[in-house]
Parts: structure tokens; C-alpha cells; sequence
């Protein structure tokens, strides 16, 4: 009759600590901890580990396990166990390492997370799971998504345990949300570790178990949010395969529908809708799947992305103007993208549309104008912008430096190659000296710093200039920033452009302002041999052009010394013959 009595006491203790947290911080204090981890080790492991589990929830009880040392015989039930011990073994273990790094290096220490997999590759389903199968599961998945959360020691041992192809068994065949919601949740965790887990997921092709999971989970928006949350993962997507196997599975389309829902109904408002909107404007930022999905007539993702532009909802807007802008990264894309009749009215109706918070505001515009600046690019589509430049010149000259940026950014490229757009322009001194200013007014922000002078650079090259409108130009200090971009080495574009407008100057005004600016110092840096060729050419053409500017007081030994080797050079013939000529004229020879 004891074990019965001792049951009986067990089951109150149980009832007790389920319905008073208090009443099992006043047991712990009274010393139950070492006499419950005594009974794991009997035949009232289950109910031992289950008072276990209810009290691990108190982060406070949780210490006293940890210290007292309840783990070690908690993993050993994990190990072996009958179903129902099993079950309260992991839900004690999850329990006890919720927001603690001691408990799950215990867990990691002990073998616990091998003892987890082990369990977990036992009890794999191989076809729809039972209700009973999806119980044990539940508490497996759930203590090893626990036990891995924001440990990498862990998550590298279950990865080397090949865990990540039974996680993709479990989410194929359960048929329990949150089992699926678990193992996506810790395979996109591990998908962080490396290289290994992405070749892994790859191989075994994830991209229709996903695709399934979103149509067979409709109703269930933390299972989708799951999923988008795998699908998010640069890692993940970073792979051309990868996004092959995406776009075949149909995912895109499910992401789509996600996003037209109507979620009035929801209680999380459009929270899946925002999700899905992200996870569509990463996807199509891979250029091989935007191509796929920009081709993919059922899917028409530019009819999807006009309507959502012209929606009512400013995070679709948004969306919307992000999805044109990934797609306009080909030069065909964007050609096709310009052709159609709303895309680029879509875009300047974003830009003159009032929002509901300067936040949003600066975030749906911002989106807008990274569309209209890729679609400048092409040479099709700059025709049909070009009627707005005005409106894209107001932003130039806001106070919001991510409109700015891109703001000049789109003019820049409408510029380039159009000589009546640039002509216009180097005669608006207003314009010049509010883009000067920009450098200066915001100097922590690298692409406001890169792309003015980069505007700059093309308005001189490509503008039909008289020696007024030079003289104009250098007034209003351009001659610094034009001079810099010659010094990004890493950017041989820029340097190229930067020189080139010095060249133009250079011919037509003279030498006056270059001299001040120490013009050979910065042909100086560019004759290194490891300086890209067609920057070092034009550096040598600048300098041919300036050197009868030049006297022997002037501090020429290192140029001196560069044409001298380039001048022996056969490797650039270019450089050889323009080194040459230099040498042979005044002051250098």
C-alpha cells in the first residue's frame, strides 16, 4: 500500500504546483529538489519529471535545478525511456534551459543533445503522423528548440549529429503545426551555422515540403511565418539552386497569395502580410529567381506589383515599388518593366502621395525612387522618366538623406548619355551648389558621398560646355570632389570618371584653379603599377596636358621616377608611349 500512498501524494504535489507557482518556490525551499531527482531513477520517473517540468517554469526554481544538478538524470531518461517519461523528461529539460546558457551547456555536456537526435531518429515518421506520435514529438522537437535557441555549441553539435534531414522528415510528415513550427524554426537557426546545413537542405530539396506547408497551413499564420522565416535566410537563398527549386515548387505563387489575403479578420492585423511582402522582396532580389518569376506569365509579377503599388495600404505601396526595382536589375527587365502603361506612372504617384508617418513616408518614396534610379539605367526607359526629372530634383535637395541618395542617384543616370538633360543642369548654378553642399552637410553618409561627385563627374563630361559654364562649375568648388573620386582606388569606374571631367575642364578653362588643387600629386597617385590601366592612362594624359604648366622647382621626383619605369614598361604599350612623349618634354627632359 506505500507506493500507492506515495502516488497519491505525487499526483497532489503535481495538482498543486500547476495551480500555485508560489506553492512550488516554497517546496524548493524546503529542500523537494534532491528527493524528485532521487525518483527519476525509479519507476515515478514519469510524475517526477512532470513536477520537474511544472516548476522549471519559475526562472528562480530553475537555478536550484540547475545548481542541485537535475539535469544529468533528466538527459539519462532521454536516452531510454518508455513514451510517457520520455514526454515529461523533454518538457523538463525544455523547461529548465528556457533563457538559460547554464542549463542547456549542462544539456550539451551531459549528451543530452545527442540523446535527443538519437530519440528523434528512433521515432521519425515516415507518413502522416497520430495524434499519440504527435504528442512525444511535440515535447522532442520542443526541448532540442529550446536547448539550441542562441547557442551555437549546441546547434554545431546537433548539426554534426545530422539532425537537419530528420527535422525535414518531421516537417514533411507531421501533422502537428507547431511539431512543423519547431524543427523550421531550429533549421533556420542552423542554416546561420554555415555552408554545410545550406548543401544539406539543398540535396534534399526543402522547396516543396515549404511549398506544401504554406498550402496545407492557411489558417495557422505562425507555421507560415515559420516557413517565411527558412525562406528569408541568405544562407538559404544565396544559392542558384536553391532558387531554382523555389521558383519549380510553386513558393512565389503561395507568397503572392499571402500577400493579397484580406486580413481585416486577423487578429495580428497584417503582421503575416508584412512578412511575406519582405520575403517576396528578398526572393526576387536573386537575379536568376526575379528572372524566372519576371517571365513566369500565370504569375505576372508585374501586374501583381502595379496593383499593389496602386493599393490602399502604404506597406503594399511599398512592397510593390521594391519588387519593380529588384526586377529592373537586367537591362531586358527593365526595358519590358518601362513598356508597360502604369509601372512608371505607379511610381511617381508613390513619390506624390501623402502617408500616415514621415517613417513610412521616407520608407515607401524611398522604395519608389531605388525603382525609378535601376529603371534609369536603361537606355528605353529613360525617355518615359525624363518628363519627371523635376520631381525627382525636388527630393534632391530634401532634408532625408535616403531620398537624397537615391534622388541622385536616378538623376545621375538619367544624365548619363544624355547630353540636353546635362546641358540643362550645368546651367542650374542653384542645383551645382546645393549638390556641393550636400557632401558636406552629410558626411557620414557614404552613398550621398559617392554619388554627388559621381553626378557631378557627368554633368561636366556630358554637358555641352562653353568656358563660362566651366568657370561657373569651378566656382562652385566642384574641383575637390572630382579630385577625390581619382583617389578610390577600389572603385577604377569612379576614378575613371572623376579624370575624366578633369580633362574636360582642364581643356577648355585652363590651368589656374588645378594648379591650386595640386593636380600632380593626384596624376602622382595613379601611376603605380597597380592601378587599374585606363586610369592610369588618363592620369598620364592629365599630366601631358598640364606639364608645360609645370617648372623644375616643382616637386617632380616621384613622377619623374614612375615615367621613367613606365617609359621601359612593355607589359602596358599604352602607357609605355605617353610616359615617352612626357619625358621628352618640359620640365622632364
Amino acid at each position: 500500500r506505500r507506493p500507492s500512498i506515495i502516488d497519491e501524494h505525487l499526483a497532489s504535489l503535481l495538482e498543486t504546483v500547476c495551480i500555485e507557482v508560489e506553492a512550488g518556490t516554497e517546496l524548493v525551499a524546503d529542500g523537494i529538489v534532491h528527493r524528485l531527482a532521487e525518483l527519476l531513477s525509479t519507476q515515478r520517473a514519469s510524475q517526477s519529471a512532470a513536477i520537474i517540468a511544472e516548476m522549471a517554469k519559475s526562472e528562480e526554481n530553475r537555478i536550484v535545478f540547475i545548481q542541485q544538478e537535475v539535469i544529468p538524470p533528466l538527459v539519462a531518461l532521454v536516452h531510454k525511456s518508455t513514451p510517457d517519461v520520455l514526454r515529461q523528461a523533454c518538457r523538463a529539460l525544455g523547461n529548465m534551459c528556457f533563457e538559460s546558457q547554464s542549463g542547456r551547456q549542462i544539456v550539451l555536456s551531459e549528451g543530452g543533445i545527442a540523446a535527443l537526435v538519437s530519440r528523434l531518429q528512433e521515432l521519425k515518421p515516415s507518413k502522416a503522423t497520430t495524434v499519440e506520435e504527435n504528442s512525444i514529438h511535440y515535447m522532442l522537437c520542443g526541448s532540442l528548440h529550446t536547448t539550441s535557441m542562441d547557442n551555437e555549441e549546441v546547434q554545431k553539435e546537433a548539426i554534426k549529429l545530422n539532425s537537419v534531414p530528420i527535422l525535414i522528415d518531421y516537417v514533411k510528415y507531421s501533422t502537428d503545426g507547431t511539431v512543423i513550427r519547431f524543427c523550421l524554426n531550429i533549421i533556420s537557426t542552423f542554416l546561420d551555422q554555415g555552408p554545410e546545413v545550406t548543401e544539406v537542405v539543398q540535396q534534399l530539396n526543402l522547396a516543396p515540403i515549404l511549398s506544401d506547408t504554406l498550402k496545407n497551413y492557411k489558417d495557422n499564420d505562425t507555421v507560415r511565418e515559420a516557413v517565411l522565416d527558412v525562406l528569408s535566410n541568405y544562407n538559404f537563398l544565396n544559392q542558384p539552386m536553391t532558387q531554382m527549386q523555389l521558383y519549380q515548387a510553386g513558393v512565389l505563387s503561395h507568397i503572392v497569395e499571402i500577400i493579397n489575403e484580406d486580413h481585416e479578420d486577423r487578429e495580428n492585423d497584417d503582421a503575416i502580410e508584412r512578412i511575406a511582402s519582405e520575403v517576396l522582396v528578398i526572393v526576387v532580389s536573386h537575379d536568376g529567381i526575379a528572372q524566372l518569376a519576371f517571365e513566369d506569365t500565370s504569375l505576372d509579377l508585374t501586374r501583381e506589383a502595379v496593383a499593389w503599388m496602386n493599393a490602399y495600404q502604404e506597406q503594399m505601396k511599398g512592397t510593390g515599388a521594391l519588387v519593380i526595382g529588384n526586377l529592373a536589375t537586367s537591362d531586358l527587365r527593365s526595358r519590358e518593366l518601362a513598356s508597360h502603361p502604369r509601372v512608371i506612372e505607379s511610381l511617381f504617384n508613390i513619390l506624390n502621395q501623402d502617408y500616415s508617418s514621415d517613417e513610412m513616408m521616407v520608407k515607401v518614396k524611398h522604395a519608389a525612387l531605388s525603382a525609378l534610379r535601376n529603371l534609369s539605367i536603361c537606355e528605353a526607359a529613360k525617355p518615359l522618366i525624363v518628363p519627371y526629372l523635376s520631381v525627382i530634383i525636388n527630393y534632391v535637395t530634401s532634408d532625408m538623406p535616403m531620398l537624397v541618395y537615391k534622388a541622385v542617384g536616378c538623376v545621375r543616370c538619367l544624365t548619363r548619355g544624355n547630353k540636353d538633360i546635362a546641358t540643362q543642369l550645368t546651367r542650374n548654378s542653384t542645383l551645382v551648389a546645393n549638390l556641393v553642399e550636400l557632401v558636406d552637410k552629410y558626411k557620414y553618409h557614404n552613398g550621398i558621398q559617392g554619388e554627388v561627385p559621381r553626378l557631378l563627374s557627368t554633368l561636366v563630361v556630358e554637358g555641352q560646355m562653353d568656358v563660362s559654364i566651366i568657370q561657373a562649375l569651378v566656382a562652385c568648388d566642384i574641383i575637390p570632389h572630382l579630385l577625390h573620386m581619382t583617389t578610390i582606388k577600389e572603385y577604377p569606374q569612379v576614378q575613371v570618371e572623376g579624370w575624366l571631367a578633369i580633362q574636360k575642364i582642364l581643356q577648355m578653362q585652363g590651368n589656374t584653379q588645378l594648379i591650386s588643387s595640386n593636380i600632380v600629386k593626384f596624376c602622382e597617385d595613379c601611376l603605380p603599377d597597380d592601378t587599374n590601366p585606363n586610369v592610369r592612362i588618363l592620369a598620364l594624359s592629365i599630366l601631358r596636358l598640364f606639364s608645360p604648366h609645370l617648372s623644375k622647382e616643382d616637386e617632380l621626383e616621384k613622377v619623374s621616377e614612375h615615367l621613367n619605369r613606365l617609359a621601359l614598361s612593355e607589359s602596358d604599350v599604352p602607357a609605355q608611349l605617353l610616359a615617352s612623349q612626357i619625358k621628352q618634354s618640359p620640365p622632364f627632359n
